[in-house]
């Protein structure tokens, strides 16, 4: 059984087809080995990229969230004053009797009209927000 079996001896050199075979073996394995590290180096670069891209894209909404949020108080603001106002408009009214009634109505007026446009302004901002993937 062990006679029919061919064993190489370590003495012996080996054959230049074998040789060729091996160094054949060699190349694949290193281009292998070369594609597997291209492979991973290039993963690693697309990990860098999704990285940054999220990173800029976080960077431009936050910058148009903050921006929204201001005109937002801004408009809060107006809305208070406007109440405030029509309060005190009404104080004045009462007191005076008909006096301050165009000079309330027109601050009143001014600060509603404020606060609806910088409201608006808000509305439209956030609607163009891109909330999902699919909306970028």
């Amino acid at each position: 059984m062990l006679q029919d079996k061919d064993i190489p001896v370590l003495d012996e050199e080996p054959t230049p087809e074998e040789s060729a075979a091996s160094a054949a073996d060699q190349a694949e394995a290193k281009t292998l080995t070369s594609q597997v590290s291209d492979l991973i180096e290039d993963v690693r670069l697309l990990a860098h990229a999704e990285v940054e891209y999220y990173r800029v894209k976080l960077s431009v909404n936050m910058a148009a969230t903050k921006r929204i949020l201001t005109l937002f108080g801004i408009a809060l603001i107006c809305g208070s004053m406007a109440i405030i106002t029509l309060i005190l408009g009404l104080l004045l009214i009462l007191s005076n009797y008909f006096g301050p009634i165009a000079a309330t109505a027109i601050v009143t007026g001014v600060a509603l009209l404020i606060a609806t446009v910088m409201m608006n302004m808000a509305i439209k901002g956030a609607k163009k927000l891109p909330l999902d993937e699919h909306d970028a």
